[in-house]
């Protein structure tokens, strides 16, 4: 299968090249005609600048990576949950590139898929992270506070502030690896028994309504941009909240499928491992839609989707069950 898609991208690429190889020489030869050398210089420039690094770059860069394989190794006395959180900003920071707060020479900084759904992870990582931190004792959560504290930094700052753009300010990138870095010396502190992790009832129901709080204000973005924007032909925020909302689900299963390793005996001791399961394969489906283009359409037309709606009705899902599992985990043990 590997191979299969080598060829197909070793393919792509030379056609690509060739393509463009022959409309570059076909230009060139019209402008050694018809303008002077200077200026031909100055549109050759141009014309490679525009046509060839941004969206050849750009094409190169773009990965939106929904891969839900990942199974955080189950390490005794060791949180599975800050593994995957660590695992994923490690893969987005470290393995890819962090597009949200490029500048505008780097060819990456014309695309929005891609830095919506980065960021959208980020926000669901850290709305755990934070919920988790404030289960646990003062004493014994400063690395999981600080964690919280550098995640939730804006995901657009690449040197200056936002503020004052004469500023120097840290960027995104280092204040993510800084965050993870405190994420995995908490796993360390739990290993050697310095740390706690809270494992009752109470704190898993906590951190499940802390997600479901964020989700419903997820619906309610969506359905505004739907309310307002449905009729819009050309709806050029749609991508970027259906993608953002993307990336966000993606982590909260992510996050979940190690939750679920964590506090596996409460699970199966309040009666809520099928409202989990369920909750898992909603939001793995949700992380696996693709279209090829997103569309706001009318909810009433006969031709035009609308993908907000369908990731909305993925989001509304996933509430209910978080609804049914807050629940169960209020009652007494089974």
């Amino acid at each position: 299968m590997l191979k299969f898609y080598l060829e197909k991208l070793l393919g792509l690429s030379i056609s690509l090249l060739s393509f463009l190889r022959s409309n570059i020489m076909t230009l060139y030869a019209f402008l050694k005609r018809h303008i002077t050398s200077w200026s031909k210089l100055g549109i050759l420039v141009f014309v490679l600048l525009f046509v060839l690094y941004y969206p050849l770059g750009a094409f190169m860069t773009n990965s939106i990576d929904t891969d839900t394989s990942y199974e955080a190794p189950l390490t005794q006395n060791r949180s599975a949950t800050v593994s995957s959180a660590a695992y994923l900003i490690k893969r987005e920071i470290n393995d890819k590139i962090w597009t949200p707060n490029l500048p505008f020479f780097f060819p990456a900084s014309i695309l929005d898929n891609m830095p919506s759904f980065q960021t959208g992870l980020i926000s669901g990582i850290n709305t755990v992270i934070t919920a988790m931190s404030q289960r646990v004792p003062v004493e014994d959560n400063s690395q999981l506070t600080h964690a919280a504290e550098l995640l939730n930094y804006p995901p657009t700052i690449w040197m200056f502030s936002p503020q004052n753009k004469l500023i120097p300010a840290p960027s995104s990138n280092s204040q993510y690896r800084r965050g993870r870095k405190r994420l995995l010396k908490y796993n360390d502190s739990l290993s050697r028994g310095e740390t706690i992790f809270m494992k009752r009832p109470e704190d898993l129901k906590y951190i499940l309504t802390k997600i479901q709080q964020n989700l419903l204000k997820s619906m309610n973005i969506l359905e505004s941009q739907i309310r307002e924007n449905s009729d819009n032909i050309f709806d050029t925020r749609a991508d970027d909240i259906f993608y953002y909302q993307q990336g966000k689900l993606y982590s909260y299963y992510m996050m979940l499928k190690a939750l679920g390793s964590d506090y596996k005996d409460i699970i199966v001791a309040h009666d809520t491992y099928q409202p989990w399961t369920k909750l898992l394969k909603t939001l793995e489906d949700a992380s696996h839609l693709s279209p090829l283009i997103i569309r706001n359409g009318s909810l009433d037309s006969s031709f035009a989707p609308n993908h907000l709606a369908v990731i909305g009705l993925y989001t509304d899902r996933a509430v209910l069950s978080l609804l049914q599992l807050t629940q169960n985990l209020s009652k007494l043990p089974q």
